[in-house]
């Protein structure tokens, strides 16, 4: 059998969406390929204990192979949480992981009573848009600016930031028994 007509199997493998656990931090430094990052998962982990953030994983046979960040506090004033580095460990992408965490985000932003999400996407990363678009995503400006951490070793980088600003509004489906079943997303009549 040659390449052109060689079948390729398909591993179904249980992922988890949950909060970070403290253990999960080395882990998703993914084997050193965000080891300079330590500082920025370590920080997003304590605003996740101070309950003004969240760090979701997508755990995989017990490994978390995916991961977002969301931001309660950037934009409190507007009820607009802010989710960011989503990632998902080379060997796991394409299997939908990134739409269930996004999707996971969403719920969590809607828990905590905002009522829109908001994601920057780096401006040399144009090909991620058609995903958040898809998602229900719309560009709504741009972002210029910059941050800094610390690696492991103690070295300051400095990061500019040029993004596209993307939001989307936040709402759960409602749903209510009618005499043909359910009918998503549809108010019921006033009383």
């Amino acid at each position: 059998m040659d390449a052109a007509t060689a079948s390729q199997d398909v591993i179904s493998l249980p992922v988890t969406i949950r909060p970070a656990c403290r253990t999960d931090l080395p882990d998703l430094e993914w084997f050193g390929l965000h080891t300079p990052h330590r500082e920025i998962l370590a920080t997003a982990f304590r605003a996740q204990e101070r309950g003004c953030g969240a760090l979701l994983v997508a755990e995989v046979n017990g490994f978390p192979a995916g991961q977002i960040c969301i931001d309660f506090q950037r934009k409190r004033h507007l009820r607009r949480a802010t989710l960011w580095a989503l990632r998902v460990f080379q060997p796991f992408r394409n299997r939908g992981i990134a739409t269930r965490l996004m999707a996971a985000a969403e719920g969590a932003a809607l828990d905590h009573g905002y009522s829109e999400s908001e994601l920057g996407v780096d401006r040399d990363n144009a090909g991620v848009l058609v995903f958040y678009e898809r998602l229900g995503y719309e560009l709504r400006g741009t972002e210029r600016g910059r941050y800094s951490y610390r690696t492991p070793a103690g070295e300051l980088v400095q990061v500019p930031i040029d993004q596209w600003i993307m939001r989307k509004p936040l709402f759960r489906p409602v749903a209510w028994q009618t005499g043909a079943g359910f009918a998503p997303a549809i108010p019921p009549p006033a009383l």
